[in-house]
């Protein structure tokens, strides 16, 4: 029956390449069970109901990251996808060691990790009791203390396959051993002698292969030995630095199963072993052919233990021999062969070999190399023989001479081989092949006898006390193996991992039984595995294979395809044994870790691993006495060599068959010997593993480790655990978890149960009814322990899905009540819309029906009003007809009278006009000139006491400057206060009066203009009469007079209008002093009482109060401190920290260097927030940019440096500008010790009291601080006084209700929302370009972004663009640059010029055109230029960036790294790599010294940028895609690819700490861009995600103050996008615009101001997706990248020159 899983269950479901993937239950029954994969959220798997699944637990973050336990066996739910989870999750953070019930799982890094093994981490594990941090040390210790404790022998197993660590790991565990129990950290003899041990034994066992550059080549068992040391004669005993009296005195070191093929033969890419290569490089480092090699070069005399001379006769350049050329490979990397070589020779010094036997051995080493150069040839006359090749002949010599052995026996041996027979010795040739074996042989034989004295030498050296019985062994032994071809040697090797599984098994079992029955748990151990039978198939009597190979080496004419057919006939039909029917000569075992096949073919030569008697013979009678002992002391050879010996010693009593050694039998012999020792001791395992097969760092290779795993025994470890009860949890945990599950009276009966046991108990046994819980096959599903709570799996399953569906239904049930509370009132509001839209319909029909009766009413209207006009038509026409004939008679007698009426009239209306005018224009003049008169002596006085008021004015600054009591110059200010009142009034009055007269000028020259025209239309027509009649004469005199006498009074008009334009200057400057002086004073006054009172409250300015009241949430730093190098200000900073807070002084010197350092201070009961900024230029912009984020800024300057009082006053400038309080500070420090007053004080006074500003000068920044503390309480207090609940956005300051804003939601609908805030319809972009009249005549007026236009449209590849950036906008020069990444990897910075518009919207004074580039920028947007190419990335780049100087450019890719780029010159500066691709990185804004970056691992590194090391490492549970900081530096927001968004808190300068985390979508994030707060707003993000939205997220902040506390949806918008990895940016015009790319070929715009909606538009001009957008800082120029390497600018028209 299949087991049905709840909704929502996180299980672990088999993947093809991760070995297990994460999954979610969709639905389940009993014929499948359909999930959705971690990788793909809206794809469907659907399994079997049998297909391996395993639970999953939800992740638990702290703050360090994704939690990771230390010891597996703590996991919930144990098993294998949860280990590998888990080992991976640590080693992404350098955490390379975890326990696992009693294994120490190690995992190689590849690389130093800082700090792991330094000595005081090495002695901080040296303590009584255990430590519970895994590390190779703690198990170290743990056996160290077990023969301390208990007395008892210890062994530490250790593991793993070639390249996984476990030469290093036997390193460490020795020298802890070594160091544990010395005497204050002095080394002995014996333990100098065992640590040198290691470096000896590794050059002649080690060699490097296809996965290790230091792989051991045999297995080693060390046993160190112990005993309690006393103080000589004394007797006292003598405690080492664990506090006990053991302390090392023997060891001795068995060595199992060396690969001595390795010696002839290597694979491409491997090497022989270590001792061959450094001797070649010593003896090649001697000139002159020379031989003797003078001992020591490299190493430092005061390191060796004696000097000597080497001779190194027979070695030569490597590449002069056989054996060591079969591979390419001959040297490793960063190892010095020579220095290695010396190295080995100290080693063998101080394990006390002779100087003698170390020339031999060198000897014998070096025969083996010219060995190898021998060759041979058949005989001219015998092609069944051999010969040596003459070309071969100087190289026997050399082995001859060497060994000791007489010219021509050496070639006689190997060329012939003796049978013997009952009379005699028969000698007969052999062939060539069988010569190139016997070559091969004794080649193997010298180097495994030489080994073995080695071996053997050390341990008499060091010396191995038999009556101590109290020992530590180290095994270093091979780990299982399986290859695709497998032979006699991965044989013996997993024959011994068979054995140690076995004994591990009985330990691990032997701890079960022990906790169960510690905890009182019944238990049946049936239920444990066991391999028992594996063994048993292989060491077998009899039927065993290795007892069958025996059989069969001793068999005549034995073959490996007969024993391999035995034993298939043998084992057919056991469970441990397979044939391949493909293969005859292969076979397979099944191990405990996996089935292997093996090919038996040469398994009875290596077996066997015989010499010919004639070999043994000739090296038993070498001259070279060395040589003939080692092998006539060796057992193999003994039997040959001795062999009359020995038959005299057995005598004639002597019979039977003797035992034939065999490479199989010795193994199992010394396998047995091993165990038995081993069986003895209490063991600890260290199970070392190769992380991947590239031995690269920070590279996890799942399917690999997977392996390792198993082939290890650590998921024996947890097929262990789950054969009893794997599901442990405390009493409380099951009473917290499942009380919900069971019936609510039973859960109320048994609350009141003080006992967690036995509550816990009555609660499952309630359980078991309630749910029907399945009983277990044997024994029960569930126990109750005395600490812990035992569960099946079946069980643990069933309370849990119960739990989880119960969690479900509630949730159900809450989110239903929640949304029906939500329909309500949606349906309440709708219900109100529709009422007012039905009154809306109403009144609109009403309208309708009004203007139809009026249309009625009006037609009838205008009937009449026709029939009216025919009529009235019909009788004008009667009329006019009538008149017309009276008309034309009267006419006639009219014209008569009128012509002669008009001359005599027109010629007296033309004199009076004249003199009229001359008498007006008199008395005009007359009285202008009385008036002007008047004004110019009123004007005389005024400005008299104007200079007055500025002399008093100036009198009081004066007084003020010298007065020494506060009332005096309250007394003094007050009287001057009342003075510049009253002059003030009587200014007014003047005003008054000289705005009357004023007006009347206006007037009166209104009228002269006037009558001036009416006089020119009199003249005009005058001149046409006396032009038309000649009866009308006007004499010309008075003509001219008149003409003359017009310009003048021209002349005499334009100086009155002269005059009076003066006169409205004067006017307005008097206004303008009146009020500067006025503002002065007020500020002159403050300032005064500032220095007098220090800290006394004190009304702040008008502007500061304004800006304090506004200042909201986004001023979060109280105290910034600015100015110029060495002005002093981090000096009092640290006065100040000193005097106030001292707590704060260490991290205050440790940050002090860095370029912005913020400081929480508590001054009396306050606790400010400062900002230390550095004076660096380069650095200038950041300090502006955090003006408009300061309530206060301290600009700080020397009064002894001049250039500090100069960039002073612009930092002051700034810093008015962005709105923030300032206080310009004068350091008298240097002036206190002695050096000259450089700066005018009075000027420094009178500019801040201009600027608005407190200028105060001292040493110390105390009474200023408290100064501005109070104010900022005064503030605070003004603040909360007002309406508190207010809505900023609200006119009237109340805040809304819901219906209330729905309403007008609705009403926005049709168009009637009125719109707050800044200008929202002015659309993305402020304008840059002019427009043409034909564009303006083209554009869509309804459409705020119809003015943006495509301007430029640039191409560099048709590789992608993935990213693009604009920087170096601060820096004011004619151009910003434009940085655009390709997928192909290059990267292109563009020059883009500024507009003439552009350039107008500087600051003059910021816009320096000395520092720009190249001539004045050309005209507008045409100028685009190439600054530079960044070529050094070979894949995709993921993100790119400025430095925070703008100096550099940083790139990240997906070839694994991370690269610094000089701008100007593309020279590539520092790259950086990591293990796995590089999605994303940022600089940490307080210090520019550290990047965070992340992988594709799901790990965020802090780096140093200086020397590369890695400063913390911080792991999630998916790929990080984009990173971002608020505007506080403070906090870190990592979008991953699962949709989350994590919050990361920059605690310092170099560390990250977990905050919390939200889940934002289902598709992955793209980009993140943050917003500050503006427009009645919070700051918000704006997150692109890959679920084909754009989401808008508000920040909360507080409580406490500054600290992000949550994320909150506000909108979600549609865009196109699901597969790209989109960009989006944001532009502050109007209130705020969203701008995102799409893969629908268009440029997404989202208005963010309030009431618009959301309103979207886009941009149509691509042909393909639109990647990557990006904004200018100016807010002038939009960049938009496709996929297809276009970019394309666009800005926005300006038609203000251009007239409707």
């Amino acid at each position: 029956m299949a087991t049905h899983y709840a909704q929502g269950t996180l299980i672990w479901v088999k993947h093809e390449e991760e070995v297990w993937m994460q999954a979610e239950i969709v639905t389940s029954n009993d014929k499948e069970i359909i999930v959705k994969t971690a990788e793909d959220p809206n794809g469907r798997i659907v399994l079997g109901p049998n297909e391996p699944i395993f639970l999953r637990t939800s992740d638990v973050f702290t703050s360090e990251g994704l939690s990771v336990l230390d010891d597996l066996t703590q996991l919930t739910h144990l098993h294998e996808p949860a280990v590998l989870s888990s080992l991976q999750n640590r080693f992404d953070i350098d955490k390379i060691y975890t326990f696992t019930g009693p294994i120490l799982i190690a995992l190689n890094p590849f690389k130093s990790i800082p700090g792991l093994y330094d000595e005081e981490v090495l002695t901080s594990f040296i303590t009584t009791k255990p430590s519970g941090k895994p590390h190779v040390f703690s198990t170290s210790n743990a056996s160290y203390r077990g023969i301390c404790d208990r007395r008892k022998s210890q062994t530490v197993l250790i593991s793993g396959e070639s390249g996984a660590g476990k030469t290093e790991t036997t390193k460490f565990v020795m020298k802890f051993l070594a160091l544990a129990g010395s005497a204050d950290g002095q080394v002995t003899s014996v333990e100098k002698q065992v640590l040198e041990s290691n470096p000896l034994l590794e050059a002649f066992g080690n060699a490097r292969t296809l996965r290790n550059d230091n792989s051991s080549r045999f297995g080693k068992f060390i046993e160190l030995q112990f005993r309690p040391s006393t103080g000589g004669a004394s007797g006292a005993v003598q405690t080492g630095l664990s506090g006990e009296s053991l302390r090392l005195c023997g060891a001795r070191i068995r060595h199992y199963l060396l690969e001595k093929v390795r010696v002839c033969e290597q694979q491409e890419g491997e090497r022989n072993y270590h001792i061959f290569y450094e001797a070649c490089a010593a003896a090649a480092s001697l000139k002159f052919d020379r031989k003797e090699y003078h001992f020591p070069q490299v190493l430092s005399k005061d390191k060796v233990k004696e000097d000597m001379v080497i001779d190194l006769e027979g070695f030569g350049e490597l590449t002069n021999y056989a054996f060591l050329t079969r591979s390419t490979c001959k040297t490793l990397k960063d190892v010095d062969d020579i220095e290695m070589f010396e190295r080995r020779i100290n080693a063998m010094a101080t394990i006390g070999i002779k100087k003698e036997d170390v020339a031999e051995v060198l000897h014998m080493i070096a025969a083996v190399l010219n060995l190898g150069n021998t060759k041979f040839d058949a005989p001219p006359n015998n092609s069944e023989g051999s010969m040596v090749m003459q070309e071969c002949a100087a190289s026997i010599a050399v082995v001859e001479k060497l060994l000791g052995i007489s010219t021509g026996d050496l070639e006689k041996a190997l060329c012939n081989t003796t049978r013997v027979t009952r009379t005699e010795k028969i000698r007969s040739p052999i062939n060539v092949r069988q010569a190139a074996d016997n070559r091969d042989a004794l080649a193997r034989a010298l180097y495994g006898i030489v080994f073995n004295f080695i071996v053997h030498s050390t341990n008499l050296s060091i010396g191995y006390i038999d009556d101590v019985k109290l020992f530590v062994g180290v095994l270093d032994i091979f780990g299982f193996e399986c290859f695709k071809m497998n032979s006699f040697e991965q044989l013996c090797i997993n024959f011994t991992n068979e054995r140690l599984q076995q004994f591990f098994n009985s330990f691990v079992f032997k701890l079960e039984e022990q906790l169960y029955e510690r905890e009182g748990i019944p238990w049946d151990a049936l239920d444990f595995p066991d391999n028992q039978d594996s063994v048993d198939l292989l060491q077998g009597k009899g039927t065993g294979v290795f007892a069958m190979l025996d059989e069969e080496c001793m068999v005549p004419n034995g073959s490996d395809q007969g024993f391999c057919n035995k034993l298939i006939k043998q084992h057919k039909g056991n469970r441990r044994f397979d044939e391949i029917k493909t293969k005859p000569t292969w076979f397979v075992i099944k191990h405990f870790a996996g089935p292997v096949s093996y090919c038996t073919d040469s398994f009875l030569d290596k077996n066997r691993d015989q010499l010919s008697n004639d070999l043994i013979e000739c090296m038993g009678n070498s001259s070279n006495q060395f040589v003939a002992n080692l092998f006539r002391q060796d057992v193999k050879f003994a039997e040959v060599l001795n062999k009359d010996d020995t038959q005299e010693q057995a005598g004639p009593k002597a019979g039977g068959k003797k035992k034939k050694y065999t490479v199989s039998s010795e193994f199992k012999d010394q396998l047995s010997s091993l165990m038995d020792v081993v069986d003895m001791t209490e063991p600890h395992f260290i199970r070392c593993i190769k992380p991947n097969p590239q031995n690269q760092p920070d590279l996890f290779d799942r399917k690999g480790v997977t392996e390792q795993l198993r082939y290890g025994g650590v998921l024996q470890v947890v097929q262990v655990s789950r054969a009893g009860y794997p599901v442990r949890i405390n009493h409380q945990e099951c009473w917290d978890d499942y009380q919900a599950v069971g019936a609510l009276k039973v859960v109320s009966e048994l609350k009141h149960l003080e006992d967690p046991k036995i509550r816990a108990q009555k609660l499952l046994e309630h359980l078991q009814t309630e749910l029907n819980i399945p009983l277990a096959k044997s024994g029960q599903s569930w126990a109750v322990g005395k600490t812990l709570v035992f569960f099946k799996q079946q069980a643990y399953e069933r309370i849990k899905f119960a739990r989880l569906e119960l969690l479900i239904k509630s949730t159900t049930l809450i989110q239903a009540t929640w949304r029906g509370k939500l329909r309500r009132r949606m349906f309440i509001a709708i219900r109100l819309f529709t009422r007012h839209v039905e009154a809306l319909l109403r009144c609109k029909q009403a309208r309708t029906d009004l203007l139809k009766r009026r249309s009625e009413h009006s037609a009838v209207v205008i009937q009449a009003a026709a029939r009216r006009r025919l009529a009235r038509k019909t009788f004008s026409d009667i009329q006019k007809k009538v008149v017309k004939i009276q008309a034309v008679r009267r006419g006639i007698l009219g014209r008569r009278n009128a012509k002669e009426y008009k001359k005599h009239s027109a010629a007296a209306r033309l004199q009076a006009l004249v003199r009229a005018r001359k008498d007006r224009e008199v008395y005009v003049a007359l009285r202008q000139s009385i008036l002007f008169a008047q004004q110019r002596w009123r004007m005389r006085h005024a400005k008299s006491q104007l200079k007055k008021l500025k002399q008093e004015a100036k009198e009081v600054g004066a007084l003020m400057a010298k007065a020494q009591k506060v009332q005096e110059q309250a007394s003094e200010l007050r009287k001057s206060n009342e003075e510049l009142e009253a002059h003030q009034l009587q200014l007014q009055s003047e005003k008054k009066s000289l705005s009357g007269k004023v007006k009347q000028l206006e007037d009166s020259l209104q009228q002269v203009q006037q009558s001036f025209e009416e006089m020119k239309t009199q003249a005009a027509d005058a001149a046409k009469l006396a032009a038309d009649h000649s009866k009308t004469v006007v004499e010309a005199e008075k003509m001219e007079g008149l003409n003359k006498e017009i310009a003048d009074r021209d002349v005499e008009l334009q100086g009155l209008l002269k005059e009076l334009q003066e006169l409205k200057d004067t006017h307005a400057k008097q206004e303008e002093a009146i009020k500067h002086a006025e503002a002065n004073y007020q500020q002159l006054l403050r300032s005064t009482a500032m220095q007098s009172v220090g800290g006394a409250p004190t009304s702040a300015p008008a502007t500061t109060a304004a800006r304090t009241s506004g200042r909201g949430s986004s001023r979060n730093v109280n105290i910034q401190l600015v100015g110029a190098p060495g002005s002093g200000k981090t000096p009092l900073l640290g006065a100040l920290i000193q005097e106030h807070d001292p707590s704060q002084s260490n991290n205050f010197e440790e940050q002090r260097n860095n370029l912005m350092v913020h400081h929480q201070i508590q001054v009396g009961e306050r606790l400010l927030k400062f900002l230390d900024c550095s004076g660096n230029e380069r650095a200038a912009h950041l300090v502006k940019e955090w003006f408009s984020r300061t309530q206060w800024v301290f600009v700080i300057y020397s009064l002894t440096d001049p250039r500090s009082y100069e960039k002073a006053l612009t930092l002051m400038a700034d810093a008015r500008q962005a709105g923030a309080g300032v206080v310009l500070f004068a350091n008298k420090y240097d002036v206190k010790e002695g050096q000259q007053v450089q700066v005018n004080m009075q000027e420094a006074h009178d500019k801040a009291t201009q600027a608005g500003a407190f200028s105060v000068e001292g040493i110390s920044l105390t009474d200023a601080v408290r100064f501005v503390a109070s104010q900022n309480e005064q503030d605070q207090g003004e603040g909360d006084g007002g309406q508190a609940g207010a809505d900023p956005a609200s006119p009237d300051g109340q805040r809304r209700s819901s219906i209330s804003a729905a309403i007008d939601s609705v009403k926005s609908w049709f168009g009637g929302a009125p719109e707050r805030g800044g200008k929202a319809g002015q659309g993305v972009l402020r304008p840059s370009l002019k427009g043409t009249k034909a564009m303006k005549q083209a554009r869509r007026d309804a459409d705020p972004n119809a003015d943006l236009r495509p301007v430029q449209e640039l191409q560099d590849s048709e590789s992608a663009v993935t990213c693009i950036c604009f920087g170096q906008e601060r820096l004011h020069r004619t151009y910003i640059l434009l940085a655009t990444a390709s997928k192909d990897g290059t990267v292109v910075v563009y020059r883009c010029y500024r507009t003439e518009m552009e350039i107008a919207m500087l600051a003059p004074d910021e816009f320096r055109q000395a520092e720009s580039i190249g001539a004045a920028p050309p005209a507008d947007h045409s100028n685009i230029a190439v600054h530079s190419r960044l070529v050094g990335h070979s894949r995709a780049i993921t993100s790119i960036f400025f430095n925070l100087l703008e100096d550099q450019l940083v790139t990240t890719s997906i070839d694994k790294s991370v690269r610094f780029w000089n701008v100007d010159s593309g020279e590539m500066l520092k790259v950086f790599t990591d293990s796995s691709p590089v999605p994303v990185a940022s600089f940490l804004p307080f210090n520019p010294q550290v990047f965070v970056a992340a992988n594709s691992n799901a790990v965020l590194r802090l780096v140093n940028v200086q020397n590369g090391m890695v400063l913390q490492k911080l792991k999630v549970e998916t790929e990080v895609r984009a990173l971002k900081f608020d505007d506080t530096g403070l906090f870190l927001l990592a979008g991953t690819k699962s949709g989350s968004i994590h919050v990361l808190e920059a605690t310092d300068s170099n560390t990250l700490k977990f905050k919390f985390k939200v889940q934002l979508a289902r598709g992955g994030v793209t980009c993140i861009a943050f917003v500050p707060a503006a427009y009645g707003q919070p700051p918000c993000l704006l997150v692109n995600t890959s679920d084909s939205s754009a989401t808008i997220i508000d920040c909360t902040y507080g409580p406490p103050a500054g600290v992000l506390t949550n994320l909150a949806v506000r909108h979600r918008v549609r865009v196109a996008h699901s597969l790209l990895p989109l960009k989006c940016c944001y532009s502050p015009s109007g209130q705020g615009y969203l701008i995102s790319g799409s893969e629908d070929k268009e440029v997404y715009i989202y208005s963010l101001a309030k009431g618009a909606n959301y309103k979207m538009h886009y941009l149509k001009h691509h042909q393909v997706p639109v990647v990557a957008v990006a904004v200018n800082l100016q807010d002038t120029l939009l960049a938009s990248a496709d996929s297809l390497g276009r970019v394309v600018l666009w800005r926005r028209m300006d038609f203000s020159h251009i007239q409707d």
